[in-house]
């Protein structure tokens, strides 16, 4: 008897082995690689899928969000990178300091999931030479041209100012994307965008009254 249970057993093993076999020809769905979206001011990065949910056509005013506030950033990070050298204010240095690591990081963010939705990135090389005058908040040439020579206190004041303009300009693109837009990874960055620059224009507005 237990060497005919043991048969038994050994055949049912068999036959929900084969049954578990899938078809030689299925293949896995592809992948694309996850997105890594920095976190708010003292937060952990996340991992969001670089596609959305749903194969559809991307939306619109997701792709324009994402090339646009690509531009935005790297118009930050020119204006933060003056600071290492001109600024008098070590709030002011460390605040342009904690733009540039927050927002370089983001743009790479963007550029993979403008890729991802079959879009082509800007190119970012020459963004201080381009009119940027129907973007909300962006600097002008001539601004851009004045922090550069402006030194110490001076410098501080303008960057503030600029800045806090740059920020509330960030802001209103993302409220702009998460009502029209569609596609819930773009809304979820653009809701980090908003979240983080809205801080950050509280602290600069701060700064402004300690000069």
């Amino acid at each position: 008897m237990g060497i005919r249970r043991s048969a038994v057993a050994v055949a049912l093993v068999v036959v929900l082995a084969g049954c578990s076999t899938t078809e030689p020809d299925a293949k896995p769905a592809p992948s694309q690689p996850p997105v890594i979206v920095p976190g708010t001011p003292g937060g952990p990065n996340r991992t969001v899928p670089a596609l959305p949910s749903q194969a559809a056509a991307p939306d619109a005013d997701d792709v324009t969000f994402l090339a646009d506030m690509m531009v935005h950033h790297t118009q930050a990070l020119l204006m933060a990178g003056h600071a290492p050298a001109a600024a008098e204010n070590p709030k002011v240095k460390g605040l342009a300091e904690r733009i540039r690591v927050g927002q370089k990081p983001e743009i790479e963010a963007m550029r993979q999931m403008l890729v991802a939705r079959g879009q082509t990135p800007p190119d970012l090389t020459h963004v201080d030479h381009m009119d940027h005058s129907g973007m909300p908040g962006m600097a002008t040439h001539d601004e851009l041209a004045t922090l550069a020579r402006a030194r110490g206190t001076a410098f501080d004041q303008l960057f503030l100012s600029l800045m806090i303009k740059h920020h509330q300009g960030a802001v209103t693109m993302s409220r702009t994307v998460i009502d029209k837009g569609t596609d819930p990874q773009v809304g979820e960055l653009a809701q980090d965008v908003g979240v983080t620059q809205t801080k950050e224009i509280a602290t600069m507005r701060q700064l402004q009254k300690e000069l």
